[in-house]
């Protein structure tokens, strides 16, 4: 079984075959970058060409690639069990679970698994939605079927500490020693880049997937902060706003005036040699929030929050010298940087840090991702909006204040405001946040030692303990 992924710049040859062939002359309504599985005599075989083409008007590019990867996973996994998706049996499916979660050299982590579960329902669902099968080849009682499982485990967060950050920032991304000083021996050029970048995950929340492909008119110089409507770019391209902090703006700026200026300077040139493959935009208006451009000879409109992230990655605009990169965050050519250049700076940095200012890490020995400081951002803001909650509460314990209306407890708690901010579908996935926000441990350790009184109540108890900490 191979795998590849569809590309407008080749084109059919003479000597391909009829279902090839036929494939190719439909290739340019197919998106760009699609998955297409191939069998053995390299044709693309169904139901996967027809279940990519669904997923591939909604999924971005990332998910889109780890689902293919998935699926040619499970397909090569039936064919070597001389069955396909059509005519596996409930021990196929059986099978194939076993072999992820345990039976391989290097078995999966339950998330890991999950995604894959999301490829088998979906290829399913389309095939018994276009009646090739009656119903799936497992049978599901109440919750339980062969795709769940009983493993679980505790979610990897491991937020920063202000001072971890800090060195973080300023060794590891900015090429500085532990003393503070320049490292005249670092040979990094884009330190700038990597700081405003980093910066950004950290105090607004966004993914990776978000803040990478973010637009340079998205992030306007401000006097003070900012929101960005993000859609096309957030996970499963679930509308919501993030705030931009000023300190944040002054990082991007400062970038931009630099570093971001040279590059485009001296790429305009390139990029315009480039131009026939490029998303070139003749109309950009921010205030009316709509991008308009053409490629492959197409023109389309956008509104710029429903702007696909792939399009952002080669847009384009005219400028004097040549063109230059819609992208904030661009590279050496000229264009926004990938997700594996962020991975590799991070991890670079990463190495860096623990290897120079190993004290100043508080024994943390694990490498940041851009996904640590997401998890940073929740839990500091958890924790202030926490602080804030009891503070009022307290407020309204001593009568300085009225009665909460139901709009009020909405409006002002910690959980739900994260929620809503990180972009959560399910609230069980902010709740895990609240594990890192105070010791539950030692406050539980502290209550019952002291709670002798029969009179006194736990809660109580614990009201008394969190006022007296």
């Amino acid at each position: 079984m191979h795998l590849r992924f569809v590309d407008h710049q080749l084109t059919a040859t003479p000597d391909l075959d009829e279902r090839t062939r036929e494939a190719y002359s439909r290739g340019r309504s197919l998106p760009e970058g699609m998955p297409v599985l191939l069998d053995e005599h390299w044709r693309p075989v169904e139901p996967w060409l027809t279940y990519f083409r669904l997923v591939a008007s909604s999924a971005d590019r990332a998910t889109l690639r780890a689902y293919a990867y998935d699926a040619r996973r499970f397909a090569s996994f039936l064919d070597g069990r001389r069955t396909d998706v059509i005519h596996a049996s409930s021990d196929d499916i059986v099978a194939y679970r076993d072999w992820r979660l345990s039976g391989s050299e290097q078995p999966v982590a339950p998330a890991t698994w999950q995604r894959e579960v999301v490829v088998i329902r979906g290829i399913y669902q389309l095939l018994t939605q276009t009646g090739q099968i009656r119903r799936e080849p497992w049978l599901t009682i109440g919750r339980s079927s062969p795709l769940r499982t009983n493993w679980r485990t505790e979610p990897d967060i491991r937020p920063l500490t202000q001072s971890q950050w800090l060195t973080f920032r300023d060794i590891g991304l900015g090429g500085r020693t532990a003393a503070g000083e320049l490292d005249p021996s670092w040979r990094g050029s884009t330190g700038l880049r990597s700081q405003a970048g980093a910066q950004l995950a950290l105090t607004t929340g966004m993914r990776l997937g978000e803040f990478s492909t973010l637009l340079n008119a998205e992030v306007p110089k401000s006097s003070t902060g900012l929101s960005v409507l993000l859609e096309a770019c957030a996970k499963y391209q679930k509308r919501r706003r993030v705030h931009v902090p000023l300190m944040t703006l002054k990082a991007v700026d400062l970038y931009r005036q630099t570093e971001r200026r040279a590059i485009v300077r001296a790429s305009a040139a390139s990029l315009w040699r480039r131009r026939s493959e490029l998303f070139v935009v003749d109309e950009l208006d921010t205030s009316a929030g709509v991008v308009r451009g053409r490629v492959d000879g197409r023109r389309s409109r956008w509104r710029l929050h429903q702007f696909p992230p792939h399009l952002r990655r080669i847009a384009v605009v005219e400028r004097d010298q040549g063109l230059e990169a819609l992208g904030l965050f661009v590279g050496r050519g000229g264009l926004p940087i990938s997700r594996r250049a962020w991975h590799a700076t991070f991890e670079a940095a990463s190495h860096r840090t623990l290897q120079l200012a190993q004290d100043q890490m508080g024994g943390r020995r694990a490498r940041i991702t851009p996904h640590d400081l997401r998890h940073t951002f929740a839990v500091v803001l958890l924790k202030s909006l926490t602080d804030v909650a009891l503070a009022r509460e307290a407020e309204r314990r001593s009568g300085n204040v009225g009665p909460a209306t139901l709009s009020e407890h909405i409006s002002i708690n910690p959980r739900l405001t994260v929620q809503r901010l990180l972009g959560h579908s399910n609230p069980a996935t902010t709740m895990v946040y609240l594990r890192y926000i105070e010791d539950t441990d030692a406050l539980i350790q502290d209550v019952f030692e002291s709670w002798s009184d029969e009179a006194v109540t736990f809660a109580d108890a614990v009201l008394t303990d969190r006022n007296a900490a």
